[in-house]
């Protein structure tokens, strides 16, 4: 079994880090995850055996997550994906499969725009190219809580904005409320002032930037119940990605590597390695939306002639 390898880099006078697994014969490129705005290099451990077992593995804590520095709100996603590209760039892995969860995403697609000779796939879950006001008001209540130092409020809200309603099926709901229910009432000291900031820059984000990508495999996906990056907003993110794939994993919200956690992992496997997914009954069918925009916009071009 590889040792896991921890790295600690400073870029621009803020200190992040990495969690590496190797894998001496792989069968695919390195699998390089980012998690979410509350998730550390280590939230992915339930997942990432399968992952091991093709490809070294990488976790990272980017600024202002994890074990990594504190980062103001005023340091936008542009100032993480100059962190990452230094990370890959430091690293010297080649092309890697990159995994982007949520809060993520705006950090990946805009390495994809600016450096995409760093990928071989990409992998966005939870996806928005920006958040409706419905949605912002759950993570503005989130941000007041933290705030004000009230912990318990912080959770209530948390799970109020990242879970479905009750009515929904949700799979292991009870477990996965109480778990996040518990991580974010824990929150104490500085880490108020570090979850406040991850929450206003996901607040002051001004959305995905205008044209879309090409050339790198993409897979959009998010749980079928995801009432924070609905599946529409997520659908619309990947028809700005020419020829992506894009599916909802069955009776999970914002949270499906919680919820299914080795459902998630088989689906990345399969995408990294290129396998079929569409056999895969835990997902809804496959769907193309860049292609039916490119077809659109053809169409258009030519006077629909």
């Amino acid at each position: 079994m590889s040792v896991d390898q921890v790295h600690r880099f400073v870029f621009s006078g803020f200190g992040y880090r990495c969690r590496v697994v190797p894998n001496p014969a792989p069968r695919t490129e390195p699998v390089v995850v980012i998690g979410g705005a509350f998730q550390n290099m280590y939230s992915y451990r339930r997942l990432e055996g399968p992952w091991a077992e093709a490809a070294t593995v990488v976790c990272v804590d980017l600024p202002g997550s994890g074990g990594a520095d504190a980062l103001p709100a005023a340091y936008g996603f542009d100032f993480l994906t100059d962190v990452l590209a230094d990370l890959l760039d430091r690293l010297g892995l080649g092309r890697v499969n990159l995994y982007a969860v949520s809060y993520a995403v705006p950090v990946a697609y805009l390495l994809a725009r600016r450096h995409p000779h760093h990928l071989a796939r990409l992998a966005l879950m939870g996806a928005a190219p920006i958040y409706p006001p419905e949605e912002l008001k759950g993570l503005e209540a989130m941000a007041e809580a933290l705030a004000s130092g009230d912990a318990e409020g912080y959770a209530r809200r948390s799970v109020r904005a990242l879970m479905a309603p009750s009515g929904r099926p949700v799979r292991n709901r009870a477990a996965v409320t109480r778990l996040l229910a518990r991580d974010m009432a824990a929150v104490e000291g500085d880490g108020f002032q570090r979850h406040h900031a991850s929450t206003r820059r996901v607040i002051d984000w001004p959305g995905l930037p205008a044209g879309g990508l090409a050339g790198i495999p993409t897979l959009c996906f998010t749980g079928e119940h995801d009432t924070l990056t609905r599946p529409d907003l997520g659908r619309d993110v990947a028809a700005r990605i020419e020829d992506s794939v894009f599916t909802l994993v069955r009776e999970t919200d914002h949270l499906p590597a919680l919820e299914r956690h080795r459902e998630v992992s088989e689906l990345l496997l399969r995408f990294f390695t290129d396998q079929p997914l569409d056999t895969l009954d835990f997902l809804t069918p496959l769907e193309r939306p860049s292609r039916a925009r490119f077809d659109v916009t053809v169409g258009a071009a030519s006077g629909g002639h």
